[in-house]
């Protein structure tokens, strides 16, 4: 009888234990995510997400750069991104690291860019790099959609 409930209680633990790591080491929340930018809907090639350890929502730099006007050069050898605007602002991440250079003056990011294997694509946090280069970011949720509208002054 004591060999019965010794079982139980370990496959107990070990099943719950196993859950709880794998939801834990779930990196996103699986959300619908419409993105528009000044008031027109755009999407990418690669899907954006919102990590689930700082709520950050992530997107492809190309993706929430371009549509922004600014231009994009990657060197994989440094593994660092450079977003230039027009009117001169440029603004440095590496992949991995939270420390971001905005005209070369060191800014905290409350998440590091990530370039997973799959879709191959440098992923920012999407508010950080919008703000830095001069756009607003108005998000709402509704079900399990959540609604993100960039907003840029030409």
């Amino acid at each position: 009888m004591l060999k019965k409930a010794v079982n139980t209680l370990l496959f107990s633990l070990i099943f719950f234990l196993t859950v709880d790591q794998t939801n834990a080491a779930l990196p996103k929340y699986l959300y619908n995510l419409v993105i528009k930018v000044n008031n027109v809907e755009v999407t990418s090639d690669a899907n954006p997400y919102i990590e689930r350890a700082t709520n950050t929502t992530y997107v492809p730099i190309r993706f929430v750069s371009e549509n922004l006007g600014e231009t994009v050069n990657w060197n994989r050898e440094k593994k660092e991104v450079t977003i230039r605007s027009e009117d001169g602002k440029t603004v440095r991440l590496t992949i991995g690291s939270k420390v971001a250079y905005v005209n070369e003056q060191q800014k905290m990011l409350p998440s590091a860019p990530v370039m997973p294997i799959s879709p191959n694509r440098v992923m920012v946090p999407l508010r950080f790099v919008s703000e830095v280069m001069g756009a607003t970011v108005d998000s709402s949720k509704k079900d399990e959609t959540l609604y993100v509208n960039i907003t840029k002054a030409n």
